[in-house]
């Protein structure tokens, strides 16, 4: 009787492990955000210790679950026992055992310590053997017609980026390379990377404990008020990854995402010379120019930087090139079309493949996120659902600046399809 039920148990759990393994399809692992799916030599290294990890447990569990079941087989209760007399041992255990598993123990403890200490050395900052390829010098033409890319002195250095955490966004400076939010050019929310270059990190919050995570590049490292932290990150294959802060930060945590452009060092190149360039000119008598106007006059000017346009605001991020990025509010909302992204991930397979920037799709996004804050009302004079918890846009009041005059900013239809198609023109 006990062996039929046993049986059946045991034939319930492999149907049950089938049916959980088919779930673990190649496709199912290789989603935006899989850890599973390692594209750096950061992120293979994190891979490799949880995987010895995984492996060891398997084995831990088959031998001690196959002495469970050999125990519960071997002295299983039999017709008749009742009449035998019951088993008692004189005794305080097999000392032989027991330092065989104490052994056996710290054995798998040291199993496991060495691959991880090995890797949290490894991850702590850029090796030294992949500094000779990944200096600037190397790949990077300091002095490039005339104009100097970035200063000698730095030269001989792996490129560096400072990510600043705020709530609820990350902003990337470069300050190698002229990038910084006192020069006037930042970047919010998606880094852009060479590949196969090693890049050194540097993590600093402006509010609270943030965590910068890309699961393809690297794993997560936190961002501390008042304390500089660091990481390094290397991508080997070029495409658009996907991030996202890891540590509970304030209402809208899970809405502080952000993305991760690797590209070819020459296209790095030419994407910084680029980012340096002031936003074009509005047409004369155009919507976009009526929205430029409203640009300022309804303070947004107070906090984003539009170069070459407006000058004054350093609070919110810098929209100088806000029309050529694939995402928008933090990365929360996509600016490409959705039913061609994921078709073409699904034709390659590959996450990391991405379309074009839609601009029907952005203007839907800027019109949308614009005209929502956290204090945004319908037509019906109740609240509007918000795009993002907590935003701080167009109203002041949230900032506690002394001084600064309490607003409650409101759009009208045609205002914000104005101010969207004066952003459509920054590229």
């Amino acid at each position: 009787m006990f062996s039929r039920i046993l049986s059946r148990v045991g034939l319930l759990a492999a149907l049950s492990l089938a049916f959980i393994m088919a779930g673990c399809s190649k496709e199912e692992l290789t989603v935006r955000q899989s850890t599973m799916d390692p594209k750096g030599p950061v992120a293979q290294v994190q891979f490799d210790v949880f995987m010895d990890t995984v492996w060891l447990v398997v084995v831990l569990f088959a031998l001690v679950g196959g002495l469970m079941v050999y125990a519960v087989i071997k002295f299983r209760s039999r017709p008749g026992d009742e009449n035998k007399p019951a088993i008692v041992e004189d005794g305080h255990g097999n000392p032989l055992i027991e330092i065989g598993l104490i052994t056996a123990s710290i054995g798998a403890l040291v199993i496991i310590a060495i691959p991880t200490l090995s890797a949290i050395w490894y991850t702590d900052d850029v090796p030294v053997e992949a500094i000779p390829t990944s200096k600037l010098s190397v790949w990077y033409p300091r002095v490039e017609g005339g104009r100097e890319n970035y200063a000698q002195t730095v030269e001989e250095q792996v490129l560096e980026v400072d990510v600043i955490g705020k709530q609820w966004w990350f902003r990337f400076e470069y300050p190698q390379l002229g990038l910084t939010n006192d020069a006037k050019h930042s970047v919010p929310n998606e880094l852009v990377i060479p590949k196969g270059k090693a890049v050194r990190i540097n993590l600093r919050s402006e509010d609270v404990i943030h965590s910068f995570w890309v699961p393809k590049i690297a794993g997560k490292v936190d961002l501390m008020p008042g304390r500089k932290n660091h990481m390094w990150i290397q991508a080997d294959q070029t495409g658009h990854y996907y991030g996202q802060c890891a540590e509970f930060c304030g209402d809208s945590h899970a809405y502080m995402l952000f993305r991760v452009e690797v590209v070819e060092p020459a296209e790095f190149a030419k994407w910084v010379e680029k980012q340096k360039s002031p936003a074009a000119a509005v047409a004369v008598g155009s919507p976009a120019e009526k929205g430029k106007a409203l640009f300022a006059a309804k303070s947004c000017v107070m906090c984003h930087n539009v170069g070459g346009h407006f000058g004054a605001g350093a609070f919110g991020p810098d929209l100088t090139h806000v029309a050529s990025r694939k995402s928008l509010a933090g990365a929360w909302l996509d600016n490409r079309d959705a039913v061609k992204q994921r078709a073409l991930e699904k034709s390659t397979g590959n996450t990391e493949n991405s379309v074009p920037v839609d601009p029907a799709t952005l203007k839907a996004n800027l019109v949308k996120w614009i005209g929502s804050s956290g204090v945004a009302h319908g037509a019906d004079g109740k609240m509007t659902k918000d795009v993002k918890p907590g935003n701080r846009m167009h109203y002041y009041k949230m900032f506690n600046v002394a001084g600064l005059r309490e607003t409650n900013q409101q759009f009208t239809a045609e205002e914000l399809d104005h101010l969207a198609e004066y952003l459509l023109t920054l590229k």
